[in-house]
């Protein structure tokens, strides 16, 4: 084992953890950056070799490029906003907000990245609360456990999922998320709706005065006339679900009939390309994309590669407690518990970058893909034991503190711990039994 690569990535994934912890230091993407540039440098990976690592990530970089310029789009159309405000006026009363929210924003979260819809999911909420009286932590708290929940469903739900549908191998990913994720997502939502009416339900003493005006304002989902115009001002409206029926088509017709096999983030990115072409804001759009997650991807792969190049990653691979293919149950019960401990520490990125190359390290290959999806989906729920565990959370806090609302660690860990552990648990059995 080279002991410099080793040093780099304990330093790189230190100062991670450190900046999770303390909220202070540069971001987490200047982390990445800088020990990709330390990688080369200390001649851990050459320059070809890191050109040969970033090569491998332009298909991810690629499709959540694609993905942040569609969520810029939607955003700046207003069509997260209408839906956030439609969800609100589907709570008969404000004691069921916290249900409807967590279903509402979790089905969306499946298809948008989760990190882009609570950008515009906070300060609707924050509004609500205000103009209701409710108190808003209670809603802020359903918004991050429903956009981690759902966004387990598909490869562009979230980052994680996404790294593992491009970097796994497996074939056809949007077939097989939704193959073997629909069941235990959707026992999720309907459990953890439950759950929230029951927890958060009772905290939610709005005005109801107030509270059925906003429900009498809310507006219908889909604008009634107009559509001419509101489809040149923004094409997104019908390239974002037509790229998305795209995909879904080219996936399932390769799946089922063994049609021609086009690879997710080419479609997204064509879509994402055309988007770009015909939308009159194209500058606008363009600002939203989160350049820095891209950066930090970029950073994360050649960090990585130096590991897998200096013999690190056998090292790591007899820590975890994942026996290697072909015991089912042990398989899925390590890669869970790993996958739920490990993003506490470094939040669900980095871990899921990391464990692709050690699941590859210990033979696991393209198929079966239950182990990859154990990996996305455990690791995703575990965002919602702590505001740690995603980064989506970290981005809710940040907004609401700037509103001058605290979210604080203990008072998420006591209601998303237990929700992070039913979910995992739900995952692992329908992963199990084959459902």
């Amino acid at each position: 084992m080279d002991y410099v690569a080793a040093g780099l990535l304990v330093g790189v994934f230190g100062a991670v953890i450190a900046r999770q912890m303390t909220g202070r230091g540069p971001g987490v993407w200047t982390i990445f950056l800088a020990g990709a540039f330390l990688t080369v440098a200390a001649g851990v990976l050459s320059i070809s070799g890191a050109e040969a690592a970033l090569a491998a990530a332009g298909p991810t970089l690629l499709f959540l490029f694609g993905l942040f310029l569609f969520a810029g789009a939607l955003q700046e159309s207003g069509a997260l906003d209408r839906i956030a405000r439609w969800l609100v006026g589907r709570a008969p009363r404000s004691t069921d907000l916290p249900a409807v929210l967590f279903v509402g924003f979790g089905v969306a979260s499946a298809f948008l990245l989760n990190d882009a819809l609570v950008l515009i999911g906070v300060p609707v909420l924050l509004a609500v609360a205000s103009r209701t009286r409710a108190p808003p932590v209670p809603l802020l708290l359903t918004l991050c456990f429903a956009v981690t929940v759902g966004s387990v469903l598909t490869p562009f739900g979230n980052p994680q999922n996404l790294l593992v549908a491009v970097q796994s191998g497996i074939s056809d990913p949007v077939v097989t998320f939704v193959r073997y994720l629909l069941l235990p997502t959707a026992i999720n939502l309907a459990i953890g709706a439950w759950y929230l009416h029951r927890v958060l339900g009772p905290s939610m003493p709005a005005d109801e005065r107030a509270f059925d005006r906003i429900r009498e304002e809310a507006p219908p989902l889909f604008p009634t006339d107009g559509w001419r115009d509101r489809l040149r001002r923004a094409p997104v409206l019908l390239l974002f679900p037509g790229t998305m029926v795209v995909v879904f088509t080219l996936d399932v017709t390769a799946a089922v009939v063994h049609g021609p096999i086009v690879p997710v983030w080419e479609t997204v990115g064509a879509g994402a390309i055309l988007l770009l072409l015909l939308s009159p804001g194209r500058a606008r759009i363009a600002t939203q994309v989160n350049w820095e997650l891209l950066l930090l991807f970029a950073g994360l792969f050649v960090v990585v590669g130096g590991a897998v190049a200096g013999g690190v990653i056998p090292a790591v691979e007899r820590l975890l407690p994942i026996p290697g293919p072909g015991r089912p149950l042990p398989d899925l019960v390590g890669i869970a518990g790993t996958s739920l401990a490990g993003p506490q520490i470094v939040s669900n990125v980095p871990w899921v970058a990391l464990q692709i190359s050690v699941l590859q390290g210990l033979g696991y290959g393209p198929s079966p893909a239950v182990p990859w999806l154990a990996l996305s989906g455990a690791s995703t729920l575990a965002g919602n034991a702590t505001l740690l565990g995603a980064a989506s959370n970290l981005i809710v806090v940040d907004l609401a503190e700037r509103a001058g609302v605290p979210l604080r660690l203990g008072t998420f860990v006591r209601y998303g711990l237990p929700l992070a552990a039913l979910t995992i648990g739900i995952l692992v059995v329908c992963l199990w039994a084959g459902l």
